[in-house]
């Protein structure tokens, strides 16, 4: 069994590629955003598109974007072209 799965995505000419975690209620794989966070990778995906802020956080090697009118923040990695969604959360903003 491989240690890591990840699914893909494509949308507007971009792959965003989302971690899978074992979820132990159902014993299957899904996405670690929704297990942990419960935002879909729809959402994730429609906050990129409607980021509000999007900022480099040099500690952690990451981008950090929130989208205002979803309400969510997302962190992720550009793999140019492609996108590593790191996780993604409900949340309020990331100054506040």
């Amino acid at each position: 069994m491989d240690k890591f799965k990840y699914k893909i995505i494509k949308i507007n000419g971009k792959k965003f590629i989302f971690k899978l975690d074992l979820n132990p209620i159902t014993n299957d794989y899904d996405y670690h955003i929704y297990i942990r966070h419960l935002v879909t990778p729809e959402q994730a995906v429609s906050a990129f598109f409607t980021k509000t802020t999007d900022v480099y956080n040099a500690e952690y090697n990451r981008q950090e974007l929130y989208s205002e009118s979803l309400n969510i923040v997302v962190f992720y990695k550009e793999l140019s072209p492609d996108i590593l969604i790191i996780t993604a959360f409900f949340e309020g903003g990331l100054n506040g």
